[in-house]
């Protein structure tokens, strides 16, 4: 009976330790788990509407977050509440920026005479009759949607459309892009929209130069890499005004003596600049971009440099400053400086 006793024992012990010291993984599968995490994440993100949410659009080829071109204002702001941002664009008009809390079901909208004349969205809040939407492989997009266009008129210059990274549809007088992910396999990560009427306020590639507009694509860009995050699963960063500083005179510099480089002329580095205007950090990040039409583009061509990627997607950055100013040609120099 003793002897049982202690078998009993030994035995109860091991199924303690069994239960209390968890069994170490084989790192392929530990490698599939996360993965495998990482993919429910991006399926069940709270900036992404269920498909029965979104609804298939009745009288456009595509609706984002069930905002359809040509709807009335009233109707949007009805169906989205008032806008959390309203910024100016290339356009001569203004984008109204709309989110639920924390950059969930972001989109951003333009209005000509009260009626949604351009639409875009970097979520998942796509939805259309060809069921083109996010995620959609750029094969499935073209297969859909027909042949992209290859030029664009500006009024007596024809501008070449070209970039393995978007296509430019026209259809029905609304030019359509689909932009793709190149680290995603090329699947649809964003889509803008923008009606003839709209384009044809544009008569040159880049819109005129302002302050107004230099600080409208510096918050436009903050607004993009904050829904960015949401949609990676992420948190969202503060916006600093006085980083935007540093990144705004950085900025200028590029413009007006006419390079493009992390290190300026004087041999200082981001980090240098930073330290300099007496920012205190941990972690530190720049992203430069240049000679975009708008901060849309800029955003969608960062993305897809895997550098400047990891850092809008980095989660230890807290905070983020943009700057942006214009050379003698109109072309816009944007510097994102991310702190952590």
């Amino acid at each position: 009976m003793y002897k049982i006793r202690k078998l009993i024992g030994y035995i109860v012990v091991i199924l303690l330790i069994v239960l209390i010291v968890p069994v170490k993984e084989f790192k392929p599968v530990l490698g599939l788990e996360t993965q495998f995490k990482s993919k429910v994440a991006s399926w069940t993100s709270n900036s992404s509407l269920s498909d029965k949410q979104l609804k298939v659009p009745n009288k456009q080829a595509f609706a984002v977050n069930n905002i359809q071109m040509n709807m009335e204002k009233s109707e949007v702001n009805n169906k989205l509440g008032n806008p959390k941002r309203i910024t100016s664009n290339e356009y001569g008009t203004q984008w109204y920026t709309y989110y639920a809390r924390d950059y969930q079901s972001f989109v951003m909208v333009s209005y000509i005479d009260n009626k949604v004349n351009a639409l875009y969205s970097n979520q998942n809040v796509i939805s259309s009759k060809s069921k083109v939407k996010y995620g959609t492989p750029k094969p499935k997009v073209r297969e859909r949607l027909g042949d992209p266009i290859t030029e664009i008129r500006k009024g007596h210059t024809n501008y070449e459309i070209k970039d393995d990274e978007y296509d430019t549809f026209h259809d029905n007088r609304i030019y359509t892009t689909a932009f793709y992910d190149k680290h995603s396999s090329n699947n649809l990560t964003a889509i803008l929209q923008v009606s003839d009427q709209m384009e044809s306020r544009l008569q040159q590639q880049y819109g005129a130069p302002s302050d107004d507009l230099a600080n409208s694509f510096e918050l436009q860009n903050y607004d993009l890499v904050n829904a960015e995050r949401v949609q990676h699963d992420l948190p969202t960063l503060k916006y600093s005004k006085d980083i935007s500083g540093t990144a705004r005179k950085h900025s200028s510099d590029m413009a007006e003596k006419e390079y493009f480089d992390h290190t300026d002329l004087a041999g200082n580095s981001p980090f240098d600049r930073l330290e300099s205007d007496g920012h205190d950090f941990n972690a530190a990040g720049e992203n430069l971009a240049y000679g975009q039409t708008s901060s849309i583009y800029a955003h969608q061509g960062l993305m897809n440099s895997l550098g400047h990627r990891k850092n809008i997607l980095k989660r230890d950055f807290k905070t983020l400053g943009v700057g942006v100013d214009f050379n003698h040609n109109r072309q816009p120099y944007w510097t994102e400086n991310y702190t952590g």
